[in-house]
């Protein structure tokens, strides 16, 4: 860590008492954002975020963030917002590097919306140049209110005495060695002018070197309430409301390392009014101590962290839950469920085939959960007893085969095992699937239980190892595709992790489950589709109806994609699923972020000139006219 001295904050003492807060502001910051442009990355980082280099996020920063002059208008704007509501920033305060404390306080004072207080607590910093600095600042900005405690009260304790002096009507939440982008609190406030009635608000942020460039994006969802259960995606810049805040009685100093993560679980429960703005307004040190970029950097952090998750699914009221660092070393869930309820996967089959039978071998041999059945639908010319394998398959009383002799249409044969199936739970399956790890089916009825929950899917992996399906944005590569597909497990990226729980639209039909109550209470799939569509129209009427769509990393299978599929679409489907997809190709998949490009599979940054997918399937559907089927779809 490098080693700051005093005499730097001498001398800005000394051109604060010359010139002024205000000059001294803005020649401060204009040294800030020039260091926190990015430059070329040491080979330590270059690569983690899938060839991210410093030169390609710098590039994205000069297309897309403003400029002096746009700061300008919109301190304009600003001051005439209607609304204007008091923003306390707490900032809790311990023996930072005054020079890094100075640029946080810079940060502040550069804000374009005006009304807002800094309510800071130090926590009796030994270091003499860091009470100077605080006490010069807190002289010069009356908006600045400053408390000097008798000894450090840790985070959380420092952060509580911050809120006991706020008067804002939202708490903003602010990291010593941290930064605010100059238009973090406009943002927040245009947010509130739009929609009154927001609890909770976040936006994206990136990590700033210890004392070098910005990296390490990260490009959030809409509030997921699935991925707090993984990480606290949410993190930084968070704002709520201050009565919120201090309802479910601030930070709990027992949970240091996950305190603002604790924090967020308990407003989440009582509200669901929380907003994302798809801005990076916050910029988080990453240095040797912080968690920013590994959370085992603090040695207390991780047991805090499941803490949190465990008390939050605790109040939710599920039995006996658990918060385990899974052998991958990611999170994982657990609590009680009724395992006693019957599953009936549902396979779909043209006849017996090798792949057929491997998946339903892995099945019946590597299956932990005691109660399914299996239900082959047997779909085409020729009847079960044509096939010596339906023969002897069928004499394990778990396996039932049935022979539907209509015309194949994916949704039907589904609606039609479904009509046979004597489960209290359904569970869609290709055939050519393989079970990987024993708990699988558990993992998934696990989720299926929780009433605010419609549809589970699963983690899909090609053979070689890859990612196949974790969950499906529409509008991705045209009509709907499988984000983080074709990337190897467990790689960050700048949207997150493959192996976060999560909620989408949409999961894939390939491994999909829904209870029977759910089922029939939406009315099933929609045979007006014939082969592609069906499996993300089902989860969006399961959405309307007000229950969530859940990924589970953690129920993983192999998928030899596409292996008895036809190679053409009938052109009704992509019709029909225009219908579906409509709102989603206008407004953007909330699940995903409009910084990202929607024309890669891997989570990468959006190009200027990229077509929307609205604009690719509007002009694809005009080639379709008059053309009963498309071969090869891009």
């Amino acid at each position: 860590m490098k080693d700051f001295h005093v005499s730097p904050i001498q001398r800005s003492l000394q051109i604060i008492q010359e010139e002024g807060i205000r000059s001294f502001i803005q020649k401060l910051l204009a040294k800030i954002l020039r260091s926190l442009r990015p430059g070329k990355q040491s080979p330590k980082t270059t690569g983690i975020l899938q060839g991210l280099t410093g030169e390609a996020y710098r590039s994205w920063l000069e297309q897309n963030e403003l400029t002096s002059t746009d700061l300008v208008l919109q301190t304009e704007l600003a001051a005439n917002l209607p609304y204007k509501p008091l923003i306390s920033i707490i900032l809790p305060v311990y023996n930072p590097p005054a020079s890094i404390l100075e640029q946080a306080l810079a940060s502040v004072l550069s804000q374009t919306y005006p009304n807002w207080e800094l309510c800071i607590a130090d926590g009796d910093s030994p270091q003499a140049a860091v009470q100077e600095l605080l006490s010069k600042f807190a002289q010069v900005d009356q908006r600045i209110r400053l408390k000097f405690l008798n000894q450090n009260l840790g985070i959380s304790g420092n952060s509580n005495a911050a809120l006991e002096f706020a008067r804002g009507e939202f708490m903003a939440f602010l990291d010593q060695d941290d930064i605010l982008a100059p238009d973090a609190l406009f943002e927040i406030a245009q947010a509130l002018n739009q929609t009154r009635t927001l609890d909770m608000l976040y936006s994206d942020h990136d990590l700033l070197e210890f004392d070098g460039p910005r990296k390490q994006p990260l490009f959030k969802p809409d509030w997921s309430p699935e991925i707090m259960l993984s990480a606290n995606f949410i993190t930084h810049l968070t704002v709520a409301r201050a009565s919120l805040v201090r309802e479910v009685g601030g930070f709990d100093p027992a949970l240091d390392g996950a305190q603002d993560w604790d924090l967020f679980l308990k407003i989440s429960e009582k509200t669901g009014e929380i907003a994302h703005i798809p801005k990076i307004l916050y910029h988080w040190r990453d240095s040797q101590d912080s968690t920013a970029s590994n959370i085992w950097s603090k040695s207390y952090a991780p047991p805090s962290q499941l803490q949190a998750i465990r008390s939050h699914l605790t109040r939710l009221g599920l039995p006996d839950a658990e918060a385990f660092f899974d052998p991958s070393g990611y999170i994982r869930v657990r609590w009680k469920f009724n395992r006693e309820k019957k599953v009936s996967i549902i396979i779909p089959s043209n006849g017996a085939s090798k792949m057929l039978e491997g998946c339903v071998a892995s099945i019946l041999n590597s299956t932990d959960y005691p109660h399914f059945e299996i239900l082959i639908v047997n779909n085409g010319p020729k009847r079960p007893e044509e096939f010596p394998y339906f023969q002897k398959v069928s004499a394990d009383p778990r396996v039932r085969v049935i022979h539907d002799d209509r015309p194949f249409n994916y949704s039907a044969v589904n609606n039609f095992g479904a009509q046979h199936a004597s489960g209290e739970i359904f569970l869609f399956l290709n055939n050519d699937t393989e079970m990987i790890a024993p708990d699988w089916l558990d993992e998934m009825v696990m989720w299926s239980e929780r009433e605010a929950v419609g549809i589970v899917g699963a983690k899909l992996l090609y053979p070689d190892g890859s990612i196949q399906h974790a969950g499906v944005i529409i509008g991705l590569t045209g009509f709907a595709g499988h984000v983080f597909a074709g990337q190897p497990e467990y790689e960050w990226t700048i949207f997150g992790l493959a192996e976060w729980y999560r909620n989408y639209n949409a999961v894939t039909a390939a491994c999909m489950m829904i209870t029977r109550q759910v089922f029939e209470q939406i009315g099933g799939f929609d045979e007006t589709f014939i082969l592609c569509g069906s499996d993300v129209e089902i989860c969006l009427r399961t959405a309307r109806s007000g229950r969530r769509i859940v990924y589970n990393p953690f129920a993983r299978l192999r998928h030899l994609e596409g292996a008895t599929r036809a190679s053409d679409v009938p052109a009704q489907d992509y019709r029909i699923s225009y219908q579906h997809y409509l709102p989603f190709l206008q407004a953007g998949d909330p699940f995903f972020n409009p910084s990202l490009s929607y024309w890669q599979l891997r989570p990468t940054l959006a190009l200027p000139d990229e077509p929307s997918p609205l604009e690719f399937v509007m002009n694809f559907l005009e080639q379709l006219k008059g053309t009963a089927k498309i071969e090869n779809h891009p």
